[in-house]
């Protein structure tokens, strides 16, 4: 019935669901363990038993029902819990807040709550699927912009922004699959000059950059400056959900236009709690912080094999082909590594990779050992 299958197994691209138990810098497939270079548990929250421990004891005694929302937000799903959880991140940010179910549905459920017919996107080529999804969905003219290059973003406002009512700019701060930043201080210098809205993904930077975490938008002081900032909680925060931090009237907008608020459950107050819990401790954890800086240079630079991209955590190391790049991920799962294959259509045609992504629970040791491991079998093929 769906012949595509074989064509996808004959390309390379096949792709199946396993089970894995995460704990940290351990990941385990049955009774074998291996190295996590895959999750996205930025600061090793997840596997923190003491604060797991905490929490529950928290919960325990707060004698409130706390495992289902029952239904949306706009109906009887909006707990206390929401409320606490907004007002601190609005607090910590100076703007105001929203909370929504996932990045994806932040993503998907903004922009097209805030523009259509008349407007403008301008979006990073590179930007995360979430968001492409997110222009199909406005309405709105929307172009893309070559990677990062503020040359070609101002010749596209230059040429259309005068026919539009409104233009915004969607970037991610930090890039997924390049691992590479944004230039935001020149972004906002672009959004001001044109009279632009400068929207900017934290997925990958909230939690991980910036004393007490808050991502590069605040790191570089320029959060005041962003209209909209999308922070997730399902990474550095080993939660579920996002919230976007944007104006008070922006936010009235989404609760009364976005559809991935609107017309889904909300999250159980349970959920909401543990990201405010994890939340507060995020914002202590600048050791772990500044360790995962370390060695996320420590194992670039022992990366000596292969073309390396980016300068943050997420550590791509370009193979090329994607059948090549799926055996050398095998190889290292042999070696005792889990590291992902990053291919087409999340990453352009011949520009398979292994994309490795860094935890503060890994030490040194074990970044050396990854390293070499890549190493040896890059240069064995």
């Amino acid at each position: 019935m769906f012949e595509e299958i074989d064509a996808i197994k004959k390309q390379g691209l096949y792709r199946s669901l396993k089970t894995f138990r995460v704990a940290g810098a351990k990941v385990f497939d049955g009774r074998k363990s291996y190295l996590n270079f895959s999750s996205n548990d930025y600061l090793g929250i997840a596997s923190r038993l003491d604060f797991q421990e905490e929490f529950l004891r928290e919960c325990a005694k707060s004698g409130e029902f706390l495992m289902g929302s029952t239904s949306s937000r706009l109906l009887v799903g909006s707990s206390k819990a929401f409320e606490e959880a907004e007002a601190e991140f609005s607090a910590a940010f100076n703007k105001s807040c929203l909370l929504f179910n996932s990045g994806y549905h932040a993503n998907t459920g903004i922009i097209p709550a805030l523009c259509g017919e008349g407007d403008l996107i301008l979006a990073d080529k590179l930007a995360h699927a979430s968001l492409i999804d997110c222009l199909k969905l406005s309405g709105a003219k929307w172009l893309r912009f070559a990677h990062n290059d503020m040359d070609h973003l101002k010749s596209l406002l230059e040429k259309n922004r005068p026919h539009f009512r409104r233009a915004f700019i969607i970037t991610e701060s930090v890039f997924s699959m390049d691992g590479d930043f944004a230039p935001l201080k020149e972004l906002v210098e672009i959004k001001n000059n044109f009279g632009a809205m400068l929207y900017v993904d934290e997925a990958h930077g909230f939690g991980v950059f910036g004393e007490g975490g808050l991502g590069r938008c605040a790191a570089l002081g320029l959060a005041a400056d962003v209209d909209f900032i999308m922070c997730t909680l399902g990474k550095a925060l080993a939660s579920e959900g996002a919230f976007v931090a944007c104006s008070e009237e922006a936010r009235e907008m989404l609760v009364n236009r976005s559809r991935s608020l609107i017309f889904t459950t909300a999250m159980p107050p349970l959920n909401v709690l543990w990201t405010l819990f994890s939340f507060r401790k995020m914002r202590k954890m600048d050791f772990e912080r500044r360790h995962l800086g370390s060695i996320a240079a420590r194992f670039r630079n022992s990366i000596k094999s292969a073309q390396v991209l980016g300068g943050s955590q997420i550590v791509p190391a370009v193979v090329g082909d994607a059948a090549k790049c799926v055996e050398i991920a095998k190889a290292l799962a042999q070696c005792g590594v889990m590291a992902s294959a990053v291919r087409y259509p999340t990453v352009a045609k011949n520009s398979a990779r292994i994309r490795f992504s860094l935890s503060a629970a890994l030490s040194e040791c074990d970044v050396d050992f990854c390293a070499q491991s890549f190493n040896n079998i890059f240069n064995s093929q």
